[in-house]
């Protein structure tokens, strides 16, 4: 769990290469991803096939490198709630901010697709989502025994963050039936859950 390196035996990727694949998200959002080819990726990205291959071989290693670039920086948010909770003085916006910003520019939509077609690239997102879970049921035993949240049952409390987590941020219908984003609904579903939790 946690941070992996991608490498190959291609040129090693600097920011410049972190920009210009983070920037192809937004036009991702309704794409069918399966049918992606490499020139595709090129096109979206406004690089020649061949600067691709200088850095990547295969679309997998692209979806992997453009989700591994995304999660660590959240592990930079990562770090600040566990450092709250270990101090209890948690505030539900620092989650919400480690979500939002993992699903700025992502659409439930090409969660699904990356879920389907390239299994590695979600298990990175599966992985930080299971460490940030077990933040989160700390934070509620910790929370409840210092009498800062009502006494519920914790193993409830994951359970539906485990659903939120992750299935609703891959619900592209949901979403196309409520017009909703998955930055609204994010910070929604944080406010709801810890305004009620709070003494």
């Amino acid at each position: 769990m946690g941070r992996k390196s991608i490498l190959k035996n291609r040129k090693n990727k600097n920011k410049k290469v972190e920009q210009w694949t983070q920037a192809i998200l937004p036009k991702l959002k309704n794409k069918d991803l399966g049918d992606l080819t490499m020139d595709n990726l090129a096109t979206l990205m406004n690089k020649s096939k061949s600067t691709i291959y200088q850095y990547f071989t295969t679309k997998e290693e692209v979806f992997d490198y453009i989700t591994q670039v995304r999660i660590n920086r959240l592990y930079t948010y990562k770090d600040e709630i566990t450092k709250e909770i270990l101090q209890l003085d948690y505030h539900y916006e620092t989650l919400a901010t480690i979500l939002t910003e993992g699903a700025k520019d992502i659409s439930a939509f090409y969660l699904k697709q990356l879920q389907k077609h390239f299994p590695s690239a979600w298990q990175i997102i599966e992985d930080f989502l299971y460490e940030l879970l077990e933040d989160l049921k700390q934070f509620y035993l910790f929370g409840i025994e210092s009498k800062l949240l009502k006494p519920v049952s914790v193993e409830l409390l994951i359970k539906l963050d485990e659903f939120f987590i992750l299935r609703l941020i891959t619900d592209d219908k949901f979403f196309n039936q409520s017009k909703e984003t998955l930055e609204s609904t994010i910070k929604d579903y944080m406010f709801l859950k810890f305004e009620g939790l709070m003494k």
